[in-house]
């Protein structure tokens, strides 16, 4: 695993829930692919420890990430739907809950140091709050995998 102090490294759902106070879901549509590792986030920018409840988990796919954390509701409401995760989100809902979806970016030129924007789906349900992102899959396949957590 990377070594890096921000994050431990579980090697599966069961380790990275003992990591946290909520019981991470899993998606049951992701196209086949398996996660291929997970991070929890266990220490902020100045390497303080972070409490259990503030921590957020990280499961990364071939071609996409999922990221979970407990916010409470409204942090988690502010999250989704009025932080910014690319160019002109759209409205969407996942199983009935708000959410907001952002297009995957142009492919840059050669010669542009910039990676492609990704594309996002973000949304809510109650205190939890939920993103997808990928630098290849359309928004409809990640609004798929988003579903497939109900």
């Amino acid at each position: 695993m990377p070594d890096n102090p921000h994050f431990e490294f579980p090697s599966s759902w069961d380790a990275a829930a003992a990591l946290l106070t909520f019981k991470p879901v899993m998606p049951t549509d992701t196209g086949g692919r398996e996660p291929e590792s997970f991070a929890v986030f266990v220490c902020d920018h100045k390497l303080r420890e972070l409490a259990r409840e503030d921590r957020n988990l990280e499961v990364y796919y071939d071609g996409f990430t999922f990221s979970q954390s407990r916010k409470g509701v409204q942090e988690a409401r502010r999250m989704a739907l009025e932080v910014s995760y690319g160019r002109t989100p759209e409205r969407a809902l996942v199983a009935g809950h708000e959410a907001r979806v952002y297009e995957l970016g142009p492919v840059p030129a050669a010669d542009d140091i910039d990676p492609r924007s990704p594309a996002v789906v973000v949304w809510y349900d109650a205190e939890m709050f939920f993103l997808l992102a990928s630098d290849s899959l359309q928004p409809d396949m990640l609004l798929r995998i988003a579903t497939s957590i109900y």
